[in-house]
């Protein structure tokens, strides 16, 4: 039986401090190959983003493992206890959730996710390029790939929609491995809908494309040249003035398109009686539609339902 990279990797444990039931979780990862330049796939850094990028990581380990040409470090589910539950954050920093993304490279002493981080940032340091999805999570789904100096091509290959420039996030997960010198990007395309497969697959080629073009992964032959992604300018998001029951007009087909000036994008209606209170428009003469929520559900007012921007 042929030997995938996946069969190939061999595990790694770390242990973290946890709650009074369980004094430690892990945190596992996975390595394969043992010369050349070595690439970090990490996933789950935020809990309800995780199941799609990490399906899409163990899509692309099929290939056969005597195709791997340099070292691949797999992070499957980076925040656990938020994973667990579907969170953006842990629980157990509570009352106060922290973002496992702000507080890199994090502090051993610290919280729980500071402490996590602590245990992250040698794994992110000890890599020459790192590749860190996100995605729409389990409430929206996204269409986008942020772009860093230093780092333009590794953007372009995975191939989503959208191109933006990234910023400079303090506490970081990319920011702190670009500090390092290390090549970066940041994917958020996909998320919990009808059509989860296809931008999962779509992922799985750019992976290919992006390790590829690494020294990492030798395909048989050339991979396809990415689709061309739109760049865009400053990111607009898009809230609720109010709560109610949230009715998207457009559907998740689509994220990742462009949409003309004052096209409807979704409503919101009054919970008791149905009475429409606020309506979403395309607010550019070309609207690219990097997020949106696409699903009917009762929401909360300040809720974000749209990420939008201007292509330049």
């Amino acid at each position: 039986m042929l030997k995938t990279v996946y069969d190939s990797l061999t595990w790694k444990e770390l242990q973290l401090t946890a709650h009074a039931a369980s004094q430690y979780i892990p945190l596992k990862y996975g390595e394969a190959g043992t010369t050349g330049p070595r690439v970090t796939l990490i996933a789950g850094t935020h809990g309800d983003e995780g199941p799609w990028s990490a399906l899409a990581i163990k899509l692309l380990c099929r290939h056969p493992a005597e195709q791997l040409t340099g070292r691949l470090r797999v992070i499957f589910t980076a925040n656990a206890l938020a994973a667990e539950v579907e969170r953006r954050n842990s629980w157990i920093d509570s009352p106060n959730p922290v973002d496992l993304d702000s507080v890199f490279p994090g502090n051993p002493s610290g919280s729980h996710t500071e402490r996590l981080a602590a245990h992250l940032a040698p794994l992110i340091a000890d890599s020459d390029a790192v590749i860190d999805l996100h995605g729409g999570g389990t409430w929206c789904i996204n269409a986008f790939v942020k772009r860093f100096a230093g780092s333009e091509q590794l953007a372009a290959d995975l191939g989503a929609p959208f191109i933006s420039n990234a910023p400079n996030k303090p506490g970081g997960l990319t920011t702190y491995a670009r500090s390092l010198g290390i090549k970066v990007t940041n994917l958020e395309v996909g998320g919990r809908s009808g059509r989860e497969m296809y931008w999962t697959e779509r992922n799985v080629q750019g992976l290919e494309r992006a390790l590829h073009n690494l020294d990492v992964l030798a395909l048989p032959a050339p991979p396809a040249p990415p689709e061309q992604a739109t760049d865009v300018g400053k990111t607009e998001a898009m809230r609720t003035q109010v709560g109610g029951i949230f009715v998207p007009t457009l559907r998740e087909d689509a994220v990742g398109t462009i949409v003309p000036a004052g096209t409807e994008l979704g409503k919101i209606l009054d919970l008791h009686t149905l009475a429409e209170l606020q309506t979403f428009t395309a607010p550019f003469d070309h609207t690219a539609m990097m997020l949106m929520r696409p699903q009917i559900c009762t929401i909360e007012g300040s809720a974000l339902v749209y990420v939008v921007a201007q292509p330049v």
